[in-house]
């Protein structure tokens, strides 16, 4: 991987972690950023050492969204320099998205704008209860539009229009009951359900894991018949198969 300056990537045991890491600006998304996460989501989907991805926020904030200032200064630009940072954004969202490992965000201070997207391109989610959510944009004169499909996809329109017209902030209740996270749990217990959800997918094939993602993002354009057939007479599906007739750990574990 390569050296980062706005986040933190480690890894071990099959477990890499992706850390913002602009605490002092509760991990704002300026353009170096999107640009290092998108980086590290696409080298990671490739490489065969990593088996999860935990997604995280150093500080006080898991994210509170984009940079102002970057915002801002982006006012100034020509409409085509203007789109092309609204690509690079879409990019990010992108590669975390189509990561072809499984994403754990772990959520906690603030999910506001973009920090609110990025949960909805993890594939389970778990916040501290007293998170503050927030589709924020229109607070500020703008909209929700790179995220939009995403969000959507998560949560659907109806929660959608709801809160991206509002821009109200609410709860990892709430956010829990909208579908946006999958487990709203109190601070002092993140840690030790974040590990049973990393513990849990330990358990699944590596293959069979970046095929069921790969499948819900294309659902539709899917032979189903034809790709469990695939999947059966797979190494790792007879692999998965035997072990479990056999009653023994499959060797993924």
């Amino acid at each position: 991987m390569a050296d980062y300056t706005t986040i933190q990537f480690t890894q071990d045991d099959g477990l890499a972690h992706v850390e913002l890491n602009r605490p002092d600006v509760r991990n704002a998304l300026s353009t170096d950023m999107i640009r290092e996460i998108t980086d590290v989501f696409t080298a990671a989907s490739s490489e065969d050492s990593i088996r999860i991805i935990l997604l995280s926020g150093s500080g006080e904030s898991f994210c509170a969204g984009a940079d102002l200032q970057s915002m801002k200064d982006a006012g100034t630009q020509s409409f085509e320099e203007n789109k092309a940072d609204a690509e690079l954004l879409e990019a990010m969202y992108t590669a975390v998205n189509n990561c072809d490992k499984p994403v754990v965000g772990k959520i906690h201070g603030h999910a506001f704008g973009g920090g609110f997207g990025l949960c909805t391109v993890c594939d389970i989610v778990v916040a501290d209860a007293a998170t503050i959510f927030s589709l924020s944009e229109v607070l500020l004169g703008i909209i929700p539009s790179v995220i939009g499909p995403f969000t959507v996809d998560k949560i659907g329109m109806s929660h959608f229009r709801a809160l991206g017209i509002s821009g109200e902030r609410f709860d990892g209740a709430h956010a829990e009951k909208i579908g946006l996270v999958h487990f709203s749990v109190a601070e002092e217990d993140l840690n030790q359900t974040v590990d049973a959800v990393i513990k849990q997918l330990k358990k699944a094939g590596p293959k069979a894991m970046a095929g069921f993602k790969s499948y819900c993002r294309s659902m539709e354009l899917e032979d189903a018949a034809a790709l469990i057939a695939e999947l059966r007479a797979s190494e790792e599906g007879q692999e998965g198969i035997s072990a479990f007739l056999e009653k023994r750990k499959p060797n993924w574990k």
